[in-house]
């Protein structure tokens, strides 16, 4: 048996797309990017060490910082081991950095607070070079109203119209203190950060904000979407456009890859 006294803890940054896979977390005959994370490591390191991640990101969404951490009895350069674990990950996938954490960091307990970031092409036609990575909605879409229905958002609130907890009577509530809507280059991006967020929370939030941008919903609406029995009449956003985007720590040996 290995002395876990002696075992080191490491922290990754990931960046990947999502497009080809089911998500983050294992699950079988699927494939998933922790799995195939997994396999990377075995093969450059020869064992298989439990990974834990900063976010479960659902299938078809995209990281650009997403943190992981494991344990290794074997010393490795945090370099060295990130350059083998590149050699056998595919190329949608890729460890953007590698360090030393400290024993006891768990990526998504330690975790303050998480931005996402959503694109929106609206436009009646997209490059095919962003058809994977934005969702096409129309050229009418109005940026006014999206960010005056995005203010109904902030603060502490239950969320469970929204989204569900990752465990059965988990509870609903969390903080979000950023909403930006801001066009550029032709695409809109919609960059929400809080605490954390319920599974489907940000594409349904995404989505209420485009179905107030196209004058689906409009101001009589905005207070209903967070009570319980709203209709859910807004759009749902595809998983497409939505990218994890950054985590951050409150200890600075834990802060994550700013982008």
């Amino acid at each position: 048996m290995i002395d876990s006294a002696a075992m080191s803890t490491y922290r990754m940054v990931l960046a990947y797309d999502g497009t080809d896979y089911h998500g983050w977390q294992p699950q079988p005959g699927v494939a998933t990017v922790s799995g195939r994370f997994s396999d990377a490591l075995e093969a450059a390191c020869g064992v298989r060490p439990r990974v834990s991640a900063a976010g479960r990101t659902d299938a078809g969404v995209h990281a650009h910082g997403q943190v992981v951490a494991f344990q290794l009895a074997q010393a490795w350069d945090p370099e060295r081991l990130l350059r083998a674990c590149n050699q056998h990950l595919p190329a949608d996938i890729a460890v953007l950095r590698a360090d030393f954490a400290q024993e006891g960091f768990d990526p998504r307990r330690d975790a303050w607070r998480r931005t996402y970031r959503y694109l929106l092409s609206p436009s009646s036609t997209m490059s095919p070079t962003l058809a994977r990575y934005a969702w096409r909605v129309s050229p009418r879409l109005e940026l006014a109203p999206m960010r005056e229905a995005a203010g109904a958002f902030l603060g502490t609130h239950d969320f469970s119209e929204l989204g569900q907890s990752s465990w059965p009577g988990g509870p609903t509530t969390r903080t979000v203190d950023m909403i930006e809507v801001q066009q550029a280059d032709g695409l809109v991006r919609v960059d929400v950060r809080g605490d954390a967020f319920l599974r489907g929370m940000l594409r349904n939030l995404v989505g209420a904000l485009v179905s107030f941008g196209v004058r689906r919903l409009g101001r009589a609406d905005l207070h209903e979407i967070l009570e319980r029995g709203s209709s859910r009449s807004w759009l749902k956003a595809p998983a497409r456009g939505l990218h994890q985007w950054r985590v951050e720590y409150h200890r600075p040996a834990m802060v994550g890859v700013v982008l």
